[in-house]
């Protein structure tokens, strides 16, 4: 289905099933089919089932101008607003994770009913006081690594039908990620612990025991941020893992939920 923004452009979303209602948020590049894995379980299960690309992904219209993780945001709002959806479950994997700690850093933590954050750190800068960034990312490096591409999220091969639904979406629009190069510098220069602090509701963080971007060793220092907060490692999985292995994925949501 199409929405239209206020500024006029068009992005894709999918609103399926009804009862409570589950915010799927994709990260860089991404699209709606990396959740397929997600779909039916979760509609078999009675729960109601959003998922949209982002301007310049997937199905969505492309702009010639530069995006900040507070334009994904304000897009995500536009359509929960108009579907008024009400408290869903937010969960977001990788930059998605990000989106939606925007979202709550503008709207609180009544937006949701619960959350969950799959494999990103909440501060992709390391420091002498956090070491759990993205890869060894500092203000040192901060140029040259954050031009480099994105490559191979992902540590085992992504489920069959989840691996060619996303495919074709990537292959029929094509995401850039030169053209999207100031977008994920932006998202690197964010520190959203000080939104985990301020939960009020229940938190999970899934991570990817063989993730090639994140320490899954961080949970310690997720769990001081606030008392909300559990965290779950995979293993064998990497930056996808409701993609690598969605059955594990979806058992952990729902006895989460």
């Amino acid at each position: 289905m199409e929405f239209i923004l206020k500024t006029g452009e068009t992005i894709y979303y999918e609103d399926q099933g009804e009862g409570i209602p589950i915010l799927f948020l994709t990260g860089f590049g991404g699209n709606t089919e990396i959740w397929s894995g997600q779909v039916n379980f979760f509609l078999q299960h009675g729960y109601r089932v959003i998922r949209l690309d982002y301007l310049n992904h997937g199905r969505s219209d492309r702009v010639d101008y530069d995006l900040k993780i507070g334009d994904l945001a304000d897009e995500v709002l536009q359509l929960v607003d108009a579907l008024e959806i009400k408290e869903p479950i937010g969960i977001g994997n990788s930059m998605g994770a990000a989106v939606l700690w925007n979202i709550l850093s503008i709207r609180g933590w009544d937006f949701v009913s619960k959350a969950i954050f799959v494999d990103q750190s909440p501060r992709m800068m390391n420091d002498d006081q956090w070491h759990y960034g993205f890869k060894n990312l500092n203000e040192a490096n901060f140029e040259q690594l954050m031009s480099e591409p994105i490559l191979r999220p992902a540590y085992r091969r992504i489920e069959g039908y989840v691996y060619k639904n996303s495919k074709a979406i990537d292959s029929k629009y094509p995401f850039s990620q030169p053209k999207n190069r100031s977008l994920v510098k932006g998202h690197a220069r964010k520190d959203w612990r000080p939104v985990l602090r301020a939960a009020t509701k229940p938190v999970l963080f899934i991570l990817g025991e063989k993730s090639p971007f994140f320490n899954p060793q961080m949970g310690d220092a997720l769990k001081l941020l606030n008392s909300r907060i559990q965290v779950e490692v995979m293993s064998n999985v990497g930056h996808i893992p409701m993609a690598e292995e969605p059955a594990q994925f979806n058992q952990l949501v729902l006895r989460f939920l």
